[in-house]
Order: C-alpha cells, then sequence, then structure tokens
C-alpha cells in the first residue's frame, strides 16, 4: 500500500497537477541559493514560462541581479538540471527570471516559548506543616518531602 508521499510522487506528472510539479521546482530553484538570500526570498511561483520571486527590501540591487543570473545560470546548465536534485525542473520551460521587491517587512511568527528547565527558587517553607493523609504511600511520600524540606533548611542556616 502506497502512502501519501508516493501518491503525490506518482500524480504531481500529470497535467492536471503540473502546479504542483512547478511549486515543487521553485522551492529547488529557491534553495540552490545563498541561505542569506533564502531567507528574503518571499515566495516564488511560474506563470506564463516566467519565473517570478518576490524578496525583501533588505537586499539590493546587485543582490537582485545576482539571483536572477544565479538561476539563469541553473536553467541554461543541461547538465545541472539533469542532475537528480532538479528532477522536478525537467520538464518545466522557464523563459525568463523576475524579481519584484515588496518593501513591506516579512512578518515571521514566533511563538513565545520560555525555559522553564532553568528556572529555580528558593525553598521559603521551613517544613513545619502537618500531614494528615489517610493513604500509607502517600503519608510516606509526604513524610519525605517534609524531611527534605527541613534537610535543605537546616544547610543553609
Amino acid at each position: 500500500m502506497k502512502n501519501a508521499s508516493q501518491i503525490i510522487n506518482s500524480i504531481q506528472y500529470k497535467p492536471q497537477y503540473r502546479k504542483m510539479l512547478e511549486n515543487k521546482c521553485v522551492s529547488r530553484l529557491k534553495s540552490s541559493l545563498l541561505p542569506s538570500i533564502q531567507n528574503n526570498i518571499k515566495y516564488g511561483f511560474i506563470k506564463n514560462n516566467k519565473l517570478y520571486f518576490t524578496i525583501s527590501s533588505t537586499l539590493n540591487k546587485y543582490d537582485k541581479d545576482n539571483i536572477i543570473n544565479t538561476i539563469k545560470m541553473i536553467l541554461k546548465s543541461p547538465m545541472i538540471l539533469e542532475s537528480d536534485k532538479f528532477i522536478e525542473c525537467f520538464n518545466i520551460e522557464i523563459e525568463d527570471v523576475i524579481v519584484y521587491v515588496d518593501h513591506k517587512p516579512k512578518v515571521i511568527f514566533k511563538p513565545h516559548c520560555t525555559d522553564s528547565h532553568s528556572l529555580t527558587y528558593k525553598e521559603r517553607s521551613s517544613g513545619e506543616f502537618e500531614i494528615n493523609l489517610h493513604d500509607e504511600k502517600l503519608n510516606s511520600l509526604a513524610r519525605a518531602i517534609q524531611e527534605i524540606i527541613k534537610k535543605t533548611n537546616s544547610d543553609e542556616a
């Protein structure tokens, strides 16, 4: 039985699913660029045999020309395109590369994470509390915790 990845790989070469293959080709071409440039590329797509990339405004004119020349070099080199890395781009004809600059900042959602493992608190209890538990296992556990608290307070004093 095939899994989802195998099913997608088998149907992506059909004409009605050409957009999936184009999307993979764009992501492959994007991955061939420098990591500093990859981070500034917002999105890319292929329309009318032209490859469009939208980059953030942090890149200058030289970087824009560098992106265009690098992608054109990859697309013109049959040895690179016929390798296994660019197998998605093999049947896609790209005549031109167009790069737009978007002046809106790239929004990156980063969830707030706290490092709770490094937080330590000083014990404020003296260990003088009453334990009224009927279950013997819980009672012994609570008494062991009470002894640890009393021991740490006697060490600090």
